[in-house]
């Protein structure tokens, strides 16, 4: 961990803050404190549920991997999706072994459905599905709700440095899509430049964050 005055000590001539970010469950229009994050599922900080609905509105391999773990304590487990198909962030090689343990485990996928809300119902929890396509209504009646919605950006360093970098944090764009050097410099008092990458500017999978790191680093 480290915060600015960390980072100030070592008197840096670039930053890049590559912090990460952490789940975004806050999706629901009400239950959003009776969800747990697929996170959650996967630290420990929450144990699996019996009868366990998942909502996967991120497509990567979060969801799956919660899916596996609960599935694996014997517990029922439906993956809802609102895509036309599930996980389409798991490329096909990776998939594999997902659904391998998953079929084994009679898992269901249900696809072209949001969870719209979360409501206890006795010691269960009621979710309410809705449809993108409908105004269309279905109920499920559960005892865990995970929700896999990406991430929030944890940023909190990069906002304590931008005032104090020469950049003021900015990036060119367009000499960043052009593959050219990044020249913005709006504060000749400070020593440093300051950048973001990955999860820390938003939710995107980890191939994408090496590129972002790569376009910014290859001219520094």
């Amino acid at each position: 961990f480290a915060d600015a005055g960390d980072v100030l000590a070592t008197e840096p001539d670039e930053v890049i803050v590559a912090t990460g970010g952490l789940p975004h469950v806050e999706v629901l229009e009400q239950g959003n404190d009776l969800v747990v994050s697929a996170w959650d599922i996967l630290a420990g900080d929450a144990k699996p549920g019996q009868n366990v609905l998942i909502f996967d509105d991120a497509g990567d391999h979060a969801a799956l991997q919660a899916a596996d773990l609960i599935s694996a304590t014997g517990a029922a487990v439906e993956i809802v999706t609102p895509d036309r198909s599930f996980a389409p962030e798991v490329m096909a090689m990776n998939l594999v072994p997902y659904m391998r343990n998953l079929q084994k485990r009679d898992t269901t996928f249900t696809v072209t459905w949001r969870l719209r809300s979360v409501a206890r119902d006795g010691n269960l929890l009621r979710a309410t599905l809705g449809s993108d396509y409908g105004a269309f209504r279905r109920q499920r009646l559960v005892d865990q709700v995970v929700v896999n919605h990406g991430t929030r950006p944890l940023d909190e360093l990069y906002f304590d440095l931008k005032p104090l970098s020469a950049n003021l944090g900015e990036v060119d764009y367009e000499a960043l899509t052009t593959g050219k050097p990044q020249r913005i410099r709006k504060n000749p008092e400070a020593s440093f430049r300051l950048f973001r990458i990955g999860d820390a500017v938003a939710a995107r999978n980890t191939h994408a964050a090496i590129y972002d790191a790569l376009r910014i680093v290859k001219d520094l």
